[in-house]
């Protein structure tokens, strides 16, 4: 299992931020993305991939931060929720069960 920590950010309240994952650099396919702040709540999304176009989304497992994800084109899309909090986001090839 690898991580790569994509984002460490202060947001306030209903805040946006686009990562490039491209630029990872990573060839393994996505599996998870788990947020964490710093009251030890969390978010975690999984990638379900759609194997005939060769897309997919981050489907929403747990989501104690309201946490809003996009992805598009190799960019991810991360919209705080209501409150102001620091974020950590890490993208795994572990996809939890």
């Amino acid at each position: 299992m690898e991580n790569f920590t994509i984002l460490t950010k202060d947001f306030v309240a209903n805040e946006s931020a686009v990562v490039d994952i491209k630029s990872l650099g990573s060839e393994r396919p996505l599996r998870s993305l788990l947020f964490r702040n710093k009251t030890g709540q969390s978010a975690n999304f999984i990638w379900q991939e759609n194997i005939v176009s060769d897309t997919g989304y981050f489907k929403e497992i747990i989501n104690e931060l309201g946490v809003k994800v996009a992805h598009y084109d190799g960019f991810i899309t991360i919209t705080n929720g209501g409150g102001i909090q620091h974020l950590k986001a890490e993208l795994s090839d572990y996809a939890p069960v």
